[in-house]
């Protein structure tokens, strides 16, 4: 991976948010929500999205850095100074406490602005919309990390209360976990910055200078993996993608009318929906470090490859040409399974990369099982790749050979290269189940953890239970009949 940092895991607790009571829990490499359909398990996804979405646009905001108060002088001279005489080693660097406390008491003021993004991601007015109903505490989210850091987000009507706690008396160390070369990097930018502007200028003006890349090293440590982009395929992308084009042009044609006495508003996109729609139309023909993943599931799942071209207004145009053809299809025009999987290659090849995060829902819709069992592989393939993945799912297809592919880690290298599809192997710690549970009191869902079985190799669920009361049912059909026929 390109960061050793956004493999750490990452706990979320959440309570009375949307459907959900109580959840908790560990976002790791590959994280699967699993569960009944309003439960929660896209809220809980969406939220995740958000906090991904404004905490790695953090370190690139000029009113996040505008903000931050001025250290001491003589603190960030002297802190430079000594990062300039110690700059061949390889050791992390710490940021001093009089930068650190400006630091985090600018990121402590962040409640409003993230509240703003959750709401902008659920589409929704305020975030009081996602306090469960009959609840009048709010809703907390809390996340934590391993570095000791641990944020609290209220939400309450009207407005959102955000109250980070790291530890005052912990340092933040720079460069944990880093690669050597990424520390080297950061000391040229300051030794860069001290050459330029030191010592002619006060050391306010040194640390508005340095503060974009010492932000960018200090995010791992104050949020974990979510200093990191994530990108979001949402259940109905076939459907986006076949309209994308009327949609935005729509979109486009409304906003710039003048809005008349009496008429309907311009009806709003939820965020995860609009940045989908603002992705597709800004892809190019560039390939990123992602393309062999993606022309892996062309090859194994698909038969053929998915394309993308630019009409005359600038549009992007997705196409589908099958193995053998010399022509290709428009997307419109191939199987459901095409076009659903199209959006996961398009962004593998042109969008994510090592290191972020990409979260699907259902990526199991409109797939025959055999090609479930196969995009599960691939999905395995993307985390041992370094992409993270979270997905929420109602395929116990893809639960069972989840099992297999963590079960495999528990062989030897010599055994997997002797047993079909040995290379798809994740050990225990890289994949978290969680399941949604609907609780009558108080009304909602709860989400607890699915532990691996070592035993049976399974991620045990309620299928079973759907399961055995279908059994029963032909057994009681089978014995009707059967009776019917003695009278």
């Amino acid at each position: 991976m390109n960061d050793v940092a956004a493999c750490e895991p990452l706990e979320l607790e959440v309570v009375h948010f949307g459907p959900i009571v109580e959840a908790k829990i560990a976002l790791r490499p590959l994280t699967v929500f699993v569960g009944p359909s309003n439960t929660g398990k896209s809220y809980l996804a969406i939220l995740i999205y958000a906090l991904h979405r404004f905490f790695s646009r953090l370190r690139d905001d000029r009113m996040f850095v505008n903000a931050m108060p001025q250290p001491p002088t003589n603190a960030i001279n002297r802190w430079a100074e000594q990062i300039l005489a110690d700059r061949h080693t390889t050791k992390s660097i710490a940021l001093p406490p009089a930068i650190t406390d400006q630091l985090r008491a600018t990121f402590n003021a962040q409640g409003e602005p993230l509240g703003a993004e959750i709401e902008r991601c659920f589409g929704l007015d305020a975030t009081s919309a996602l306090i469960r109903k009959g609840n009048r505490q709010g809703a907390r989210i809390v996340f934590r990390g391993p570095d000791a850091f641990e944020h609290q987000l209220i939400l309450q009507a009207p407005v959102a209360a955000f109250a980070p706690s790291p530890p005052a008396d912990t340092p933040i160390q720079l460069g944990i976990g880093w690669e050597d070369h990424q520390l080297y990097r950061l000391r040229g930018e300051i030794e860069d910055a001290v050459s330029r502007l030191y010592p002619s200028v006060e050391g306010g003006f040194l640390l508005r200078r340095l503060i974009g890349p010492l932000l960018r090293a200090a995010l791992p440590q104050l949020v974990g993996p979510l200093h990191v982009p994530a990108f979001y395929l949402p259940a109905d992308r076939t459907g986006i993608m076949h309209a994308h084009r009327v949609v935005v042009s729509s979109l486009i044609s409304r906003a710039a009318q003048p809005q008349l006495l009496g008429t309907e508003p311009v009806p709003d996109l939820s965020g995860v929906v609009a940045d989908f729609l603002d992705q597709l139309v800004k892809l190019d023909h560039r390939s990123h470090a992602a393309d062999d993943l993606a022309k892996r599931i062309e090859q194994t799942i698909l038969s053929g490859l998915v394309q993308i071209k630019t009409s005359g207004m600038g549009y992007p145009l997705f196409f589908y040409q099958p193995d053998g053809w010399k022509t290709a299809l428009p997307l419109t025009n191939a199987s459901s399974m095409v076009s659903e999987l199209a959006p996961v290659v398009l962004y593998l090849r042109h969008v994510v990369q090592p290191g972020q995060t990409l979260i699907i829902e259902e990526p199991e819709a409109h797939l025959h099982p055999a090609m479930q069992v196969e995009l599960t592989r691939q999905i395995a393939a993307l985390v041992q790749a370094g992409i993270r993945v979270i997905i929420t799912t109602h395929s116990e297809w893809v639960l069972e050979e989840l099992g297999n592919i963590v079960r495999r880690s528990q062989l030897s290298t010599a055994q997997r290269q002797d047993t079909p599809q040995g290379e798809f192997a994740l050990r225990p710690e890289q994949v978290g189940a969680w399941l949604f549970k609907q609780k009558q009191r108080p009304r909602g869902s709860v989400v607890a953890e699915i532990k691996f079985d070592e035993e049976t190799g399974l991620y045990s669920t309620d299928y079973e239970d759907v399961s055995l009361a279908l059994y029963n049912d032909s057994v009681d059909i089978f014995n009707r009949i059967q009776n019917s026929k003695i009278q």
